[in-house]
């Protein structure tokens, strides 16, 4: 489930690979050349939840998963069966639960990971309905994604989407590493980007390919073998075209949080809670009618999340 009402997330959900399949010669062992307290980090300017760290992989853990990766056979374009997304997003992806390797990187991010206790208020501009409240961190969600740049390959303006379990487990911030070292002269980095493009028009470059326009981007982080940038799921940003003859590799995946105190925990609650996510789909795609119908029927599932959440009947 996904939370898409505010937020300018692109989401396509593919079939997931097995783990085993993609990542049968990794092996989640500590590296010795790796220690959590040699992970350096700073900040990124302009954005108070965003942090760069590096040394998170050693080189030689990243070559082993992209080794892996791409013995596996398994990189498809993003979108299935509709190329012509291309314009905003280009890139091959394997996504997949990845169990054993969410805990392998909880335990050595852990540490270094600020944010483990946040606070959401309904004054906050990334507040939404279902995520007022105190929420606490409690590990790496498994469903994550392996991408594949190649010559040209981009992707336009966004914000993250926020995985919604229940009404009391979420994801709350994404983790992005670089797999792989791209010099600054090929492109491929990430570049943040102020929320005032949230608004406006997307830059169409000399490609055809939709980005952000030159004058909001704030900072950018280059691609280098082992780095990790995390920030807040509703921080725009941007993954700047690659140079033709250079390809470049990343994990993504989300860190995810539990509610401090619970709410609305009753079966019924949870019934309610997904068709109301699907409600609040259906208004980001402007279809009112249809958002109504299914919050109707929220109403009589559970009253309670009906109040809570302002559901429109």
């Amino acid at each position: 489930m996904g939370n898409y009402s505010k937020y300018l997330s692109i989401v396509k959900e593919k079939n997931t690979v097995d783990e085993k399949k993609v990542l049968a010669d990794f092996v989640y062992e500590k590296d010795p050349s790796i220690d959590t307290k040699k992970i350096t980090r700073q900040k990124v300017p302009g954005f108070p939840y965003a942090e760069i760290w590096d040394g998170v992989f050693s080189e030689d853990e990243c070559n082993a998963m992209i080794s892996s990766l791409e013995k596996s056979g398994e990189f498809s374009f993003w979108n299935p069966g509709n190329s012509a997304k291309k314009s905003y997003r280009n890139v091959d992806t394997i996504e997949g639960n990845m169990y054993s390797l969410s805990k392998f990187i909880w335990g050595r991010i852990k540490n270094v990971f600020n944010f483990h206790e946040f606070e959401i208020t309904e004054n906050d501009s990334y507040s939404e309905e279902d995520n007022v409240g105190k929420w606490e961190s409690i590990g790496i969600y498994e469903k994550m994604f392996f991408g594949r740049y190649q010559d040209g390959g981009h992707f336009g303006p966004h914000t993250d989407c926020s995985v919604c379990i229940d009404t009391n487990t979420r994801t709350l911030w994404t983790l992005l590493i670089y797999l792989n070292t791209v010099p600054e002269e090929a492109g491929g980095a990430t570049s943040f980007v102020d929320e005032s493009q949230k608004t406006q028009k997307r830059f169409i470059d000399e490609s055809g390919r939709e980005r952000t326009n030159p004058s909001n981007v704030i900072t950018k982080v280059q691609p280098k073998a082992g780095r990790a940038v995390i920030f807040f799921i509703a921080d725009m940003h941007e993954g700047e075209p690659l140079c033709s003859g250079y390809t470049k590799y990343i994990l993504r995946t989300d860190i995810l949080f539990r509610r401090v105190n619970p709410i609305l925990t009753s079966e019924a609650d949870q019934k309610a809670y997904v068709l109301w996510l699907k409600g609040k789909d259906f208004i980001y795609r402007g279809e009112l009618e249809k958002a109504n119908e299914i919050f109707r029927e929220v109403s009589k599932i559970s009253p309670e999340l009906a109040t809570k959440f302002k559901c429109l009947s």
